[in-house]
């Protein structure tokens, strides 16, 4: 499949990355300390900025259609997941960080330039909108998870800086309201930052620890099967009860690249949550890099058994 070299490519690049923060703090160029200041501002100036630039799209009849289609689906996967990582951590010794780990994908900064390359730049918008719905996930469920809060209040959801930024993006969308290409030009720069910084503070993390035990943990080997096979393998027979790809076969690639967004390793930002919440960042960063390592294989193999049951 093309996606495997495209992939292969990607992941290696953020790898190393993640290496270089990690030799950064070893070396005493940087101190692991200083995560905590780089994590604020990837939360709160450069996804938000992101999110926004995602979505200045031209408005057509079909992204209208694939629209709804999309939205509906991310919707109806991270219900299915919650209810699904809810039961686990009830019935498991599963902590809040395993969790959110199991739930939130990498499907922004990794599964864009997927998509762009395998289905063409136009299709970008479709992944866009299944990140759009973790966003507000993540940004109110995945928050309380990390931060250990019980309750969120409507206030502090609608006057999230990232839920802002979906709503502000999805209106300009809508409205198909340009914003000068200044602005989008310096968005664009620092939504090209979201993979490195996030990167290079999971390495300065693993730093911290000692790695000697990291590959011989049961339990974030546990976890990265739980992300990256039986997941994606429960949505697929998800997708495949309700009978609408056999009903609308012609809609086929709006899923595949839904399901490429369900198959990708954990959200780069659950490390940044757990640094800033005191959460588990050690185990946040093991998973998220031997879960990147992995997705090259299972990733490809997981679209290619959804393509083959749906088709």
């Amino acid at each position: 499949m093309a996606i495997v070299p495209l992939l292969f490519s990607q992941l290696s690049s953020l790898l190393l990355i993640a290496i270089i923060g990690y030799a950064a703090v070893k070396k005493g160029i940087m101190k692991a300390s200083e995560c905590k200041p780089i994590s604020t501002l990837l939360i709160y100036v450069i996804i938000p900025s992101s999110i926004i630039k995602a979505l200045q799209l031209p408005l057509s009849e079909e992204k209208v259609h694939g629209f709804g289609i999309a939205v509906i689906f991310a919707i109806a996967v991270h219900l299915f997941w919650l209810v699904l990582t809810t039961f686990l951590g009830k019935a498991t010794s599963l902590d809040d960080t395993a969790r959110a780990s199991l739930m939130y994908t990498n499907s922004g900064n990794l599964i864009f330039p997927l998509v762009a390359s395998v289905f063409g730049e136009e299709y970008v918008f479709y992944a866009c909108m299944y990140n759009a719905v973790q966003q507000f996930f993540i940004w109110t469920h995945g928050m309380v998870l990390m931060s250990g809060e019980r309750r969120v209040t409507l206030r502090q959801v609608l006057l999230n800086i990232n839920i802002l930024s979906v709503a502000i993006g999805m209106t300009l969308f809508f409205f198909q309201i340009i914003l000068p290409p200044i602005i989008q030009n310096t968005m664009g720069m620092l939504a090209s930052m979201i993979g490195p910084l996030s990167m290079l503070v999971t390495g300065m993390v693993m730093a911290e620890k000692d790695l000697s035990g990291l590959f011989h943990s049961a339990k974030v080997w546990l976890i990265c099967i739980g992300r990256l096979f039986l997941f994606p393998f429960f949505v697929t027979l998800l997708v495949l009860a309700t009978g609408f790809l056999k009903a609308h076969p012609e809609e086929l690639f709006l899923f595949q690249i839904g399901m490429l967004a369900v198959c990708a390793p954990p959200a780069t930002l659950l490390t940044q949550f757990a640094v800033m919440f005191r959460k588990d960042a050690f185990l946040a960063g093991s998973v998220n890099l031997i879960s990147m390592v992995l997705c090259v294989i299972t990733m490809p193999l997981m679209i290619a058994l959804f393509t083959y049951l749906a088709g």
